[in-house]
């Protein structure tokens, strides 16, 4: 059985973090090497949002309630994602 909560929290980064990296190819070559530090820490971060959603969502296989280290862990990571997408984008946009 699959315990809804987890499993759903978990798929629903998944498909987030994918969606951001998606973003990133939606640059161009030159805007990514000008911007270099920035697209590089917003991919890790989107890849550490997919890998911890990915364990919310084996947590949810597992018949288990969602840690609170993991739902800490997956809530920083998102507003710091969240906060480094915004940058980027101010910063892609406003040249």
């Amino acid at each position: 059985m699959v315990t809804l909560l987890p499993f759903v929290v978990g798929v629903g980064f998944v498909v987030a973090a994918v969606g951001g990296l998606y973003e990133v190819t939606n640059y161009t070559e030159t805007q990514r090497r000008r911007e270099r530090r920035l697209v590089q820490a917003f991919t890790y971060g989107c890849l550490l949002v997919l890998a911890l959603g990915l364990a919310a969502t084996w947590v949810g296989f597992q018949n288990a309630d969602l840690p609170f280290w993991l739902f800490a862990s997956l809530s920083v990571a998102v507003v710091g994602v969240v906060f480094l997408q915004r940058r980027l984008r101010q910063r892609l946009d406003a040249d």
